[in-house]
């Protein structure tokens, strides 16, 4: 009996020392816890990243570590942050992109009441020359009510880039320089530059050259080229691009342009005469130019322009037929409906 007594108590005892094990255990993990969830507590309190959908605010889907009860830690994988990174993460990129390049566009203003030059560049912040510049006017021209104007975003001049020039030709030709002309115009570089662009060249001047002769302060500054002046094509030359409807919704602005409807969104745009497409540009604001396309005629003395598409159905490099499909109709960039600003460089505007 007193064996059985014995193992009895030694068996009591070791239950009290795995209870009194397991109470320790207990204890201190709670005591290591709460020391952690103290530090981690504030972790999750001051970057508010706890683990519910409503609160993770992420570009992408990120790897979590744990960092104590009811927080996680996100560990995304190390980017570059640009700009352009932290604008999508705050969510205004977009909408800051798009007015920063409405506010670099060239505009077409109608003058109204009695505006002069100098009333323009006090309300629109840019020196008289350049208005004048832009619309070959003297810097004393009278304005008419219901006349229209060029006017630049910023101080300079506008130039239509033709066969043969390079960005450092023009910042020559207008004392200004190269990397700003790139950075104005959003170019990938100075070899970006195509037949029939139209450049915001900032800070720009025209220098009138020295007297030499008598004669030549009869030479008339050459301002950029408008749609006077220009020369008149073969009645045959150009195809109207919107088809055989070829309904004008608004006749000739800037520059030698017109705008031109096939009815409806999608409707085809065919190519106006046989050509090289030097630019088909899919993206964007451009300029207001929204998705376009540029056809060079007759080896680059004469371009074509398409303005506002929906699709591009060609690109740089591809040879087009007079009447081939190019794109379809729409209204991306500077646009309030569907139509084609249609616009000829070189020569004069058919439609």
């Amino acid at each position: 009996m007193s064996i059985i007594l014995q193992l009895k108590n030694f068996a009591k005892l070791l239950l009290a020392g795995a209870v009194l094990f397991a109470v320790c255990s207990v204890i201190s993990r709670q005591v290591s816890q709460r020391a952690s969830a103290g530090i981690n507590d504030d972790f999750c309190a001051e970057t508010k990243m706890f683990a519910h959908a409503g609160e993770q605010a992420k570009p992408e889907s990120p790897d979590y570590l744990l960092a104590g009860e009811g927080c996680v830690k996100a560990a995304v994988p190390p980017v570059a942050i640009t700009p352009r990174v932290l604008a999508a993460i705050t969510g205004d990129f977009s909408e800051n992109k798009a007015q920063e390049e409405q506010q670099n566009t060239i505009i077409e203003y109608e003058i109204t009441g009695d505006e002069t030059l100098s009333s323009l560049a006090e309300k629109f912040n840019i020196s008289v020359d350049s208005i004048a510049w832009a619309n070959n006017l003297s810097k004393n021209a009278d304005l008419k009510t219901g006349e229209k104007l060029v006017i630049p975003p910023v101080s300079g001049v506008i130039h239509h880039a033709v066969a043969g020039d390079t960005i450092g030709q023009i910042a020559k030709k207008y004392q200004a320089k190269s990397e700003e002309i790139v950075a104005f115009n959003g170019l990938a570089g100075e070899n970006d530059i195509f037949i029939g662009d139209i450049l915001m060249v900032p800070g720009g001047k025209i220098v009138v050259p020295p007297a030499q002769k008598p004669a030549a302060a009869k030479t008339a500054v050459q301002a950029p080229a408008r749609a006077s002046g220009l020369s008149a094509m073969p009645a045959d030359y150009f195809l109207c691009p919107v088809g055989a409807a070829c309904k004008k919704t608004q006749g000739l602005h800037f520059y030698n342009a017109v705008d031109l409807t096939g009815g409806y969104c999608g409707a085809p745009i065919y190519a106006a005469a046989s050509g090289i497409v030097v630019k088909a540009v899919t993206g964007g604001w451009n300029g207001g130019a929204g998705n376009n396309i540029t056809i060079s005629h007759m080896s680059g003395t004469i371009t074509t322009h398409y303005y506002h598409l929906q699709t591009i159905l060609v690109k740089a490099g591809q040879e087009v037929k007079k009447g081939d499909l190019i794109g379809t109709m729409g209204k991306t960039g500077n646009s309030t409906g569907c139509h084609l600003h249609f616009g000829v460089g070189g020569a004069a505007n058919p439609f």
